[in-house]
């Protein structure tokens, strides 16, 4: 996830982070680092099937009882993959996917 996350802006330690890393089984976390370790947990994967599909809860630095939930789909299109993402209670998709755009080109 470090390679396309805005972590400048859009993270727990913001000037501090430097990763941040999805542990790719069910019952993983989603936690981003610094030099030092483990700054913030932003979630824990409730579901893995790859190369389908990923879910898990989102709660960036928050308390986990108020976690969103955020499904991720790939669909393979013709030589490329159409991405589907469904998320609760969080605007900043917008940001985070533009960003990546930019990233990947």
């Amino acid at each position: 996830m470090s390679a396309w996350w805005p972590l400048a802006t859009h993270s727990v330690g913001k000037r501090t982070a430097t990763a941040v890393r999805m542990e790719g089984a069910v019952g993983g976390r989603i936690v981003e680092y610094g030099v030092q370790g483990p700054i913030g947990y932003w979630g824990t994967v409730s579901d893995w099937d790859p190369p389908l599909s990923v879910s898990f809860t989102w709660h960036p630095g928050s308390d986990p009882k108020r976690a969103g939930r955020v499904t991720v789909r790939f669909t393979p299109v013709g030589t490329g993959t159409e991405v589907e993402l469904t998320h609760t209670t969080w605007d900043g998709w917008d940001h985070v996917l533009d960003f990546y755009a930019r990233q990947s080109r």
